[in-house]
């Protein structure tokens, strides 16, 4: 983990409420946050500024009642789960729900059909590699980042024309929930592709992909084998997000099946 500026302001507000003059929350560690971030007890004077500023995020996430491990300085999964659910708290006032598959009652207000070849062509058309007239390009409400060139943005996406709106909605209620600057910390923003003829990963049978109704999202840290234990967006700050997608009745394989956290689609699995 590097220590990045909401880190930083993260601190410089615990240091501030402890009333140890960490001046101006900016992200931009001057000599007053120094000072103040010396003063913390259960720091090591021998720790790297790194190794403080993590460690006094650990302190304050047990401030809040959050578990975050040893206060030890070290970045690891333990304290990585109680920044994200500090960050929930200071954003909304209160601790994240935690997500249970039983908590779910699957919804289909959009009768998205079952993921069998005869269901996807009656309702979408037959896929086709090129020429699909079905396939629409349109303008989404925030850049999205390529996922597999990340200095490059689109602000576009291609998709079947009967799933524009319903992601559009979901894209929406994303901007509206999180904000810019936490889609972008919570890589919401990473766009990995919709449209694209091409059989399933290990298999014969066509992606989801080839009729523009399936979407990946930050591919990079919801790999197609990882399962809950390594896929951030199987952690409870996303769950806002899935639940976005579910309200219309898309199917995240990672909540369902615990792999693919990246991928959803607008077809329902056959159980």
């Amino acid at each position: 983990m590097d220590l990045t500026p909401e880190i930083i302001k993260t601190v410089q507000r615990y240091l501030n409420l402890l009333n140890l003059n960490a001046g101006e929350v900016d992200g931009i560690p001057g000599s007053k946050t120094y000072t103040a971030l010396n003063k913390l007890p259960g720091l090591k004077a021998s720790w790297s500024n790194e190794r403080k500023f993590f460690a006094a995020i650990q302190l304050y996430a047990k401030h809040e009642g959050l578990d975050p491990g040893p206060v030890d300085g070290l970045w690891g999964t333990q304290t990585q789960t109680a920044y994200d659910d500090l960050r929930h708290i200071l954003l909304y006032g209160k601790a994240q729900e935690p997500w249970r598959p039983e908590d779910r009652t699957p919804v289909n207000p959009n009768h998205w059909p079952l993921q069998v070849r005869a269901s996807l062509d009656a309702f979408y058309g037959v896929a086709k590699p090129t020429g699909n007239k079905n396939l629409e390009t349109f303008a989404v409400p925030y850049p999205l980042v390529i996922a597999w060139d990340p200095l490059k943005k689109t602000t576009k996406i291609t998709a079947h024309k009967k799933v524009k709106d319903s992601i559009l909605r979901v894209l929406n209620k994303t901007l509206q929930h999180y904000g810019p600057a936490e889609i972008k910390r919570l890589r919401l923003d990473y766009y990995g592709g919709c449209f694209m003829y091409r059989a399933m990963r290990g298999g014969t049978e066509l992606s989801m992909h080839s009729w523009g109704i399936a979407l990946d999202f930050d591919p990079e840290n919801n790999q197609l084998k990882w399962g809950r234990d390594k896929a951030v967006f199987a952690r409870p700050e996303y769950n806002r997000w899935w639940e976005f997608w579910e309200e219309e009745g898309w199917v995240s394989l990672g909540r369902n099946r615990n792999y693919d956290w990246m991928h959803v689609q607008a077809a329902k699995l056959v159980s």
